[in-house]
């Protein structure tokens, strides 16, 4: 398990060194969820403790958000992920494979992807946070 942020500057990372792609902060937020849902499928645990909050713009981590949000829609520049951080096999692994899977989606594709996922679809609904053992279930009884 590794820490969000350690998590969002290693996909800042990625986006400049390997399978180069866009990554604004509304893209890293989906990737940062959905890579937490791959977790559960791959590792059956979390990536991170952190939770979601349910946007209008889908899953949002706040202290992600308010890290990056000085980026508004521009790409996270490089020196966000000049070092990369410490993680274990397993979190590397998922954080590899979600950024070579939904590198060249746009950040408005994986927002409409993750508008038909339960776990956003309930907590938008409700006004309530994203838990990740919605997160856990979803993805485990769909993936």
């Amino acid at each position: 398990m590794i820490d969000i942020m350690d998590a969002s500057r290693y996909l800042v990372f990625l986006s400049y060194h390997k399978l180069r792609g866009s990554l604004t902060p509304l893209k890293l937020q989906k990737l940062l969820y959905l890579a937490q849902g791959w977790s559960y499928v791959w590792d059956n645990r979390p990536l991170f403790q952190n939770e979601f909050e349910a946007w209008q713009y889908g899953p949002v981590n706040v202290e992600v958000y308010e890290y990056y949000k000085r980026y508004g829609r521009a790409e996270i520049p490089e020196s966000e992920g000049r070092f990369i951080p410490r993680m274990d096999d397993d979190a590397r692994e998922t954080l590899d494979a979600v950024w070579e899977r939904y590198c060249s989606s746009s950040a408005f594709e994986l927002v409409e992807l993750t508008h038909t996922q339960k776990p956003w679809i309930k907590a938008y609904s409700d006004n309530v946070g994203i838990k990740n053992s919605e997160i856990k279930s979803y993805f485990q009884s769909t993936y």
